[in-house]
């Protein structure tokens, strides 16, 4: 079963920094998933705990590329339907 949860956040936390063997450093981003409108249970309302993922800057840049590709997949209208004989 999937849970959707109705917000999200995006930081990067300067106390979750690496020191790299070659002495540069390395943040990672973290996405937090919030139950900002809750659900019902037993008529009272409960929110979810948050769900977190941490990620290096190049998995950052993958998760939203995905994102931006399927936003615009979403935003495209849906093709007409063809009709016999066009092409």
């Amino acid at each position: 079963m999937t849970d959707y949860l109705s917000g999200w956040n995006v930081g990067v936390d300067p106390e979750q920094t690496d020191v790299l063997p070659d002495g540069s450093t390395l943040q990672e981003v973290t996405l937090v998933l919030v139950d900002t409108e809750g659900h019902y249970k037993n008529d009272e309302p409960q929110l979810r705990a948050p769900v977190a993922v941490t990620l290096t800057p190049a998995e950052a840049r993958k998760v939203a590329a995905r994102l931006m590709a399927a936003a615009a997949e979403a935003e495209h209208e849906p093709p007409s339907p063809r009709t016999e004989g066009s092409r």
